[in-house]
């Protein structure tokens, strides 16, 4: 029982992928590609979370830019048709700021906070990972879903993971 209740501090990852607040859409998917993470927490140069950035925020940002525009007055509707292809309005789209697609609102935890408390927000809101904040809001790592399975897995479980890259070494 006391396994879980032990604060996620204890077993939260410190190597964070971020993103600063004035970077650009382009910059960003430049992170997410690289880094193979599905999602950036926003910073500011203080290293407080002000947003967070998934791929799938930017995916149906890019959808999107096939819309046309309609127009409607009282009792006329103005249908503009889009005159710029698709890769003008990439280019725009790369240059736009992450801050207009970011979630605003992220649900963050202190790292004091018990890891069972922690396991049941991820999964009662569907998130694989949450930033882990200190009272005045400055990034300090963040608790993977990921994480707390092996966690599980090895303290309640006794399951020692097998070291990663000994499966390619038996091939």
């Amino acid at each position: 029982e006391q396994i879980m209740r032990r604060p996620i501090g204890d077993i939260m990852d410190t190597d964070v992928y971020t993103c600063h607040y004035s970077n650009t859409l382009e910059e960003v998917v430049h992170i997410l590609v690289s880094k193979k993470v599905g999602g950036l927490t926003v910073i500011d140069d203080e290293r407080h979370v002000v947003g967070f950035i998934s791929d799938g925020d930017i995916m149906r940002a890019v959808g999107k830019q096939k819309a046309r525009s309609i127009f409607s007055g009282n009792d006329s509707v103005m249908v503009l048709y889009d005159t710029d292809t698709f890769e003008q309005k990439v280019e725009e789209f790369k240059k736009r700021n992450v801050m207009e697609l970011a979630t605003r609102k992220v649900f963050c935890v202190t790292k004091s906070k018990p890891i069972d408390e922690v396991a049941e927000i991820l999964s009662k809101r569907k998130f694989k990972k949450i930033p882990i904040i200190d009272q005045d809001g400055t990034l300090l790592g963040v608790a993977r879903r990921a994480t707390i399975m092996r966690y599980i897995f090895t303290t309640l479980f006794g399951f020692e993971p097998e070291q990663e890259g000994a499966q390619d070494e038996k091939e």
